[in-house]
């Protein structure tokens, strides 16, 4: 039992109830309790045993109608600025802002964090933006634009100098601060590194392939390469290696990407090269290169003999 203070619907209202001397005082509408502060001063609406300083129960397992709400009436909606936390039986806690903009959330056993319309999610420290995902999925760190159709995008120099990327292994462990998977949730590469060095692997694995035989005209391939020098139109710098187009013309393997490309909005959409995969050409080459040196020596030395003879 407690002391009530009572709202009745039918009869006059504001009837103050003592049933005993527990210290517990109830305050209800049309005979039913919706608010109770017992004898520890915890509060609890919606339920008459409060576990903590305030205890918000609502029963009816339904995002929108929760326990908690604080809504702005100049919005023109009760939906456009209402703040609401829940915590039903189907584990569905967190905070949900109703908006037509925005929404913080728990759904069954997660916590969502999504905007409704297209517009980013940002998140920042010190009152600046330091990260945001784009409405299309992208994350940007940095900035505020994806980078062409990147996925992620760094911009370089935001934090006071020129690293896009970092990472610093536990003294003398070896790890994979990324590792890749396939769409059948297999393995395919990774990047690992040490205390003194890093690895960017790709799957190679035996067990993987099949139809495994020598490579042939080798040397032939490599005669047909363009290395050249050049200067990059972006800082005028130097380089050195091969125009994309050109190599690929004679191992597609090392390049990705179609010559003249654009992007939907007409700026270039460039090929890219990975010179990793010359290198069994190259090894083929040199093999190939080596068996006709030792052809040729072995050729030179029987002539001598014959003429020595």
């Amino acid at each position: 039992m407690a002391s009530s203070i009572n709202a009745s619907t039918s009869g006059p209202g504001g009837v103050i109830t003592t049933a005993d001397n527990s210290g517990i005082l109830n305050i209800q509408t049309a005979a039913t309790t919706a608010l109770t502060i017992d004898g520890s001063q915890n509060v609890g609406i919606g339920s008459v045993s409060p576990p903590g300083r305030l205890y918000v129960n609502y029963s009816t397992n339904n995002l929108y109608n929760t326990g908690f709400s604080v809504q702005n009436t100049n919005s023109g909606s009760s939906a456009a600025a209402s703040f609401q936390m829940s915590n039903d039986a189907n584990n569905r806690g967190g905070i949900y802002l109703t908006s037509s903009t925005s929404g913080i959330y728990g759904g069954a056993n997660t916590m969502n964090i999504l905007t409704v319309d297209s517009i980013p999610l940002i998140f920042g420290t010190a009152n600046t933006e330091r990260m945001r995902i784009t409405s299309g999925g992208s994350v940007v760190v940095a900035g505020t634009t994806a980078i062409g159709s990147a996925r992620f995008s760094t911009y370089g120099g935001a934090i006071g100098g020129d690293d896009c990327w970092s990472t610093k292994p536990l003294a003398n462990i070896t790890y994979n601060p990324a590792v890749f998977y396939n769409n059948s949730s297999a393995l395919i590469g990774y990047i690992q590194c040490s205390t003194s060095g890093t690895t960017f692997g790709t799957s190679s694995d035996y067990r993987l392939k099949e139809n495994i035989t020598p490579m042939v005209d080798a040397l032939n391939k490599v005669s047909q390469l363009k290395p050249c020098t050049y200067t990059w139109k972006a800082d005028g710098s130097s380089g050195q290696g091969f125009i994309a187009h050109e190599l690929q013309e004679v191992v597609p393997d090392c390049v990705i990407g179609e010559k003249d490309a654009v992007n939907e909005d007409g700026s270039i959409k460039p090929q890219a090269i990975d010179t990793s995969f010359l290198v069994a050409t190259l090894t083929a080459a040199i093999q190939e290169l080596n068996a006709k040196v030792e052809t040729q020596a072995a050729q030179i030395a029987a002539l001598q003999a014959k003429v020595g003879a």
